[in-house]
């Protein structure tokens, strides 16, 4: 996804969940940021129309990097998932993925970091 970095905080529009396939618009359940100023990406999971998810797709067991699918995350590494709140699902991790706090408005979200 396409996001900018503004003061602390991520904006990303709104209009990166809408994909165009034959011209025909789906939307996505998720979009990945990925960014040199952090050592993982940043999974944002849409909710609903005005509830986003934005999560540090870093494994808390042994810090591999998560695989996101439309409403859970899984390490490849040793099996853990997590839903797409960030909750533990399955061990062996045993706490929560790291959540970064969300604001919208009618056309972005931003991830306040």
């Amino acid at each position: 996804a396409q996001a900018s970095f503004v003061n602390n905080q991520i904006v990303v529009k709104k209009s990166e969940f809408i994909e165009l396939k034959n011209d025909q618009s789906k939307q996505r359940k998720y979009v990945l940021l990925k960014s040199d100023r952090m050592g993982f990406p940043i999974c944002i999971y849409k909710q609903s129309e005005s509830e986003f998810t934005a999560l540090y797709i870093q494994c808390t067991h042994r810090g591999c990097e998560l695989q996101p699918s439309d409403d859970y995350l899984v390490c490849p590494c040793h099996g853990s998932e997590f839903s797409n709140t960030g909750a533990v699902q399955h061990g062996p991790a045993e706490t929560n993925l790291k959540q970064f706090r969300v604001t919208i408005d009618n056309e972005n979200i931003y991830i306040l970091l």
